[in-house]
């Protein structure tokens, strides 16, 4: 590819993406973050001291998905126009740095969920090496530890939009509340955590190990607390525990399992 803009979140695939980058062209790599009401800031954050340890230029642009209300109407589609936003301005931040080739961590498992996202970027041309060469997430782990990266076995994320049902309109009130409620869970100690918004009703998402420390009365209590004063009337636990694209699950059966957006 010559030069190449990896759109970096700072997670793990992106962070083993750009490793790979880097070590094959050299300079001739940047790291791109969009920033925006609808990420999490610790996500930023983590993301510029990554690409700095990795010696990769790092560059950070705003992405105003909440200006868009059809973004904001949060129907089907909502990460498909986000992706579309976003991925045009990776285009342009790309042209800025002279890169030929804007590449994204999309892994080969990201095909078993719904995700509209990956349709937008193949039609912007954006590129997916590591589905490409057919990489899951179990071996980009085993990959990134092989390489000393320090977050190989860090969590995934996602925007805060996706905490929010299909069909209910997105809020910066919303987003705000959700983010503040996972970040109270992570100073707790919970490495994989997910607020689902559904108005009046926290949903708690965490990995199924996790559950009993959770119910634990303690820190059920702290948990509660916080999260009335931060506007929710009920707090409940997902008894399946944190899965990839929960939100997703009503869509999946209406689609079927084993369509394919692209």
């Amino acid at each position: 590819m010559q030069s190449v803009l990896v759109a970096y979140s700072g997670g793990a695939d992106s962070t083993f993406l750009l490793k790979v980058a880097s070590d094959v062209l050299g300079d001739a790599v940047t790291a791109a973050t969009a920033t925006g009401k609808v990420y999490p800031r610790r996500e930023l954050e983590e993301a510029k001291s990554l690409a700095q340890k990795l010696g990769v230029r790092h560059v950070a642009f705003p992405a105003e998905q909440m200006k868009d209300s059809e973004f904001v109407a949060n129907r089907e589609d909502r990460c498909y126009r986000c992706a579309r936003l976003v991925g045009g301005l990776l285009l342009r931040e790309a042209a800025k740095v002279g890169a030929a080739f804007v590449v994204n961590g999309v892994n080969q498992d990201d095909e078993s969920d719904y995700r509209p996202g990956m349709r937008a970027a193949s039609e912007l041309g954006i590129r997916s090496p590591l589905r490409e060469v057919r990489l899951g997430k179990r071996e980009i782990t085993a990959l990134s530890r092989g390489l000393g990266l320090l977050n190989w076995d860090k969590p995934s994320d996602s925007c805060l939009a996706t905490r929010v049902p299909f069909g209910q309109r997105l809020t910066l009130e919303r987003l705000s509340r959700i983010e503040s409620c996972e970040e109270f869970m992570k100073d707790l100690g919970f490495g994989q955590v997910r607020v689902r918004d559904n108005v009046e009703t926290a949903r708690i998402e965490v990995p199924s190990c996790d559950i009993s420390r959770v119910v634990e009365s303690r820190t059920a209590a702290l948990i509660v607390a916080r999260f009335k004063a931060l506007g929710y009337t009920f707090v409940s636990v997902d008894v399946e525990g944190y899965r990839t694209g929960s939100m997703n699950e009503v869509l999946k059966e209406r689609i079927g399992l084993g369509q394919r957006e692209d």
